[in-house]
């Protein structure tokens, strides 16, 4: 099994140009890089600029080289980050031919994962709560984010996977979007069931709980056998997480999440 991540610098900036203090890309790729080394895994680092560790790998956008996104139009104020991504999967399953594990750079892996590595799938997403379809931002973008988060994904070595990289590629660069691609490709027509298998577009797409497999509901506490943590903008401040975060997480945030309601139902 290979765990593909990489990132083009050590430091992060949100969409305001300021810097996330205490948050580490190289950081979080080092723990992944131990955990997999742990788990007898293979880790495949890529540099796309100036991370400091790694493989290079070249991305030719000159927005994305200097600010870490490209400039290209997709809803509102949303930026694209990873217009790579396919073709970045792509070099290192044609470099390796294993199964392999993306994580985004801010993605980092925690648990034993060898329960994912069967063969009744090509590609593996991640599927977002079903509380999320609630959320106004989430209702806002759908069209972009809509069932699946891109930063944690699973690619069985199959031709089949080898053509949907290809389209996933061409895709991406259509609409602008490599999250927005990969659910064009991969989303059935409605919410599917945590680990259930479909057929979409002649692939077999498998859909693994993202609270698992690509946590990030940090503000909602924090739930059992977290395989993979993902600290995205704007959750980076969790990162890095030692005790006194997982203490929040676990003592705070369940208190916070019941007062929060209350005291709006009072003050309506």
């Amino acid at each position: 099994m290979i765990i593909l991540t990489g990132a083009n610098s050590d430091s992060s900036k949100d969409d305001f140009g300021n810097i996330h203090k205490n948050f580490s890309f190289r950081g979080v790729i080092q723990n992944t890089m131990k955990k997999a080394k742990e788990f007898g895994y293979q880790a495949v680092v890529y540099d796309l600029g100036a991370l400091g560790i790694g493989e290079p790998f070249t991305v030719q956008d000159e927005s994305f080289a200097k600010k870490g996104y490209y400039d290209r139009d997709v809803q509102g104020a949303y930026k694209s980050k990873s217009l790579f991504k396919p073709a970045m999967v792509q070099y290192c399953m044609n470099q390796y031919k294993d199964f392999v594990v993306y994580l985004d750079g801010d993605a980092q892996l925690l648990g034993n994962i060898d329960e994912v590595e069967s063969q009744d799938y090509d590609i593996g997403v991640t599927l977002r709560d079903a509380s999320e379809m609630e959320n106004e931002w989430h209702t806002e973008h759908f069209e972009i984010v809509k069932y699946l988060n891109a930063g944690v994904i699973f690619f069985n070595n199959t031709k089949a996977t080898k053509d949907f990289l290809e389209r996933w590629r061409i895709l991406t660069d259509e609409v602008g979007n490599d999250q927005k691609a990969l659910n064009q490709l991969s989303c059935p027509e409605d919410y599917p069931e945590p680990h259930s298998i479909h057929l979409v577009n002649g692939f077999r797409i498998k859909f693994f709980p993202c609270k698992q497999y690509n946590f990030y509901y940090f503000k909602d506490g924090l739930n059992p056998n977290i395989k993979i943590m993902h600290f995205k903008d704007p959750l980076r401040h969790f990162y890095p997480f030692g005790w006194e975060k997982r203490l929040y997480c676990k003592t705070v945030v369940p208190v916070m999440n019941i007062i929060r309601p209350l005291a709006k139902k009072i003050l309506s």
